[in-house]
């Protein structure tokens, strides 16, 4: 019996993880944020679409860090979706099979944690894909662009 039951949790364990998608990690951001009291993050499309630019250069140009070999910051993609920012941040990750393995990581890190914590920031867009930017590795990568927008009045 000890055995069946230990079997049905090694089985059942994958089956409860919530595979990485751009909603499943907003969501997840947001529970964290709801536990610290602050506001829920709005998925801004300007910023995903940023994001998904963000992780397109990234792969073409076989690198994975919040500067661009070339010196560009993160934020160089955001002006040209029309995204005009007081604040914004970054958070990169790569190698999850989960949500909550990726979000809890990100938890874990003092700037990753400020990131989704912080009240500065409004909005969020997430670019998520297979494997990595600069070679073949397992799971996934993830690209979240934060942000508060110029363009929001009170």
């Amino acid at each position: 019996m000890k055995h069946l039951l230990a079997l049905l949790v090694l089985v059942a364990a994958p089956a409860l993880a919530v595979d990485i998608t751009p909603a499943s990690v907003v969501a997840a951001m947001n529970e964290q944020r709801a536990r610290a009291g602050l506001r829920p993050l709005r998925e801004d499309p300007r910023l995903g679409a940023a994001a998904a630019d963000r992780m397109r250069d990234m792969e073409e140009l076989s690198y994975w860090a919040h500067e661009a070999p070339d010196g560009r910051s993160p934020f160089t993609w955001l002006r040209p979706r029309g995204y005009l920012f007081r604040f914004a941040g970054e958070n990169l990750a790569a190698g999850f099979e989960s949500t909550e393995l990726l979000v809890g990581g990100w938890m874990e890190s003092r700037g990753h944690r400020e990131n989704i914590l912080s009240p500065d920031f409004d909005d969020c867009g997430v670019a998520v894909i297979d494997g990595g930017t600069m070679r073949r590795v397992t799971g996934k990568s993830v690209v979240v662009l934060f942000g508060s927008a110029l363009d929001v009045h009170p």
